[in-house]
């Protein structure tokens, strides 16, 4: 089988069973075919939270069938390759319930492929390649200097980084008159910017020399950001959080559409207003019909009551930006079709957090679990008048 990206279609297909998520095949028995061309099919079931994956020319039974060719299929998995764009230049189709196969995207952990070790001629290759762009300008303000790099062996090199005006250029060979020159083998060289040994260490052996300025062979850990391997991340800093509310001397009105909604709130109503040419209900109401373009002004009480249409269950929650707060993990960010409603007219908000891995989305002509708000006990005219909805039993 063919590599694309490094990766190989077997390998997606091999790694399910480990990646699956069973919380995300809530509901879900069905099969899914897939006919990669070039490669083979595979067929994957659900059922009963468990899955089978099998390679097999037999994709009937499928609810829906997707085909491409190997380099899109890989492409989209590892995030190289746009999915709406491979979907509609046709390098990416799909037969059968398109909204079915979109479900499968919450079964599975994103593919990760393992790390390889690289040889020292391609760490020297990549190192200096990356020289540039690891170049960190606001740390070389006022900076003019030439750096020579001799790096010995037969996996070595020579490399000369010109630092001038903020910017950093690199290029082969070693240039005349340099600031400083720094010198090793490629072995030892490697080590030092993977982290195995310390400048200290090699130059006391005599293992690496520094010729110029010594000063400024002491700053190029600031100047370059530390090396990363391809396929690793770089390391994270700390994150030092201040926690304190903002608070801004000013008031920003909601105008009257967004503010009769607010206002419905604290009489336990949801008001939605309605497009008078389409007909389509829109919560939050806005002014204008997303879709005709034309203003909204009839307005309906609907639900509070309705059924779950779709969750997605959020396991790293970003910090609010006022307050640095975040939700505690993980939680059911849900759409809700209240009842009055119909298709995509749906209410985003909470599910109640011990209920995430209890309730089921729609599914075809299936409806979705029963739910209710649970109100604030002292309502405000805000967002948080609902805290979150529950299963209705």
């Amino acid at each position: 089988m063919s590599e694309y990206f490094g990766v190989k279609v077997e390998d997606l297909f091999s790694t399910m069973p480990e990646r699956f998520r069973p919380e995300g095949a809530e509901g879900i028995d069905a099969s899914f075919g897939y006919d990669i061309q070039g490669e083979g099919k595979w067929k994957l079931t659900v059922k009963d939270k468990k899955i089978k994956i099998e390679k097999t020319p037999n994709l009937s039974g499928c609810v829906t069938v997707t085909t491409t060719d190997g380099e899109t299929f890989v492409g989209i998995n590892l995030g190289k390759v746009d999915a709406m764009k491979a979907f509609s230049s046709g390098k990416f189709k799909v037969e059968g319930d398109f909204g079915a196969l979109a479900k499968t995207g919450k079964m599975f952990r994103k593919y990760v492929p393992p790390p390889r070790e690289l040889t020292t001629k391609e760490y020297i290759l990549d190192m200096f390649g990356t020289l540039e762009k690891r170049f960190q300008p606001e740390r070389a303000e006022g900076l003019g200097v030439s750096i020579g790099y001799d790096i010995g062996g037969e996996d070595g090199g020579k490399w000369t980084a010109v630092i001038q005006g903020g910017k950093c250029a690199v290029k082969e060979g070693l240039a005349e008159n340099l600031s400083v020159k720094l010198q090793a083998q490629a072995t030892d060289w490697v080590a030092l910017m993977l982290g195995k040994t310390d400048a200290m260490s090699l130059l006391s052996a005599g293992r690496a020399a520094v010729a110029g300025d010594a000063k400024l062979a002491l700053k190029l850990g600031e100047i370059f950001a530390p090396y990363v391997p391809p396929g690793e991340k770089a390391a994270e800093q700390e994150l030092i959080v201040l926690r304190k509310t903002i608070s801004v001397d000013q008031k920003f009105a909601t105008g009257p559409v967004m503010g009769k909604f607010l206002n419905g709130l604290k009489d336990k109503k949801i008001m939605a207003n309605q497009c008078p040419k389409c007909g389509r209900f829109q919560l939050p109401p806005r002014e204008v019909c997303a879709e005709c373009r034309v203003r909204a002004t009839g307005w309906k009480e609907v639900g509070p009551k309705g059924h779950l249409m779709v969750m997605d269950v959020v396991y790293y929650a970003s910090p609010d930006p006022l307050t640095g707060e975040t939700r505690e993990t993980p939680y059911g960010s849900i759409h809700v079709l209240l009842d009055g409603c119909k298709g995509n007219e749906t209410f985003w908000h909470l599910l109640r957090r011990d209920q995430v891995f209890q309730v089921k989305e729609a599914w075809g002509e299936e409806k979705g679990t029963r739910l209710r708000p649970v109100w604030a006990e002292h309502r405000t005219g805000s967002i948080h008048d609902i805290q979150y909805f529950e299963i209705d039993d």
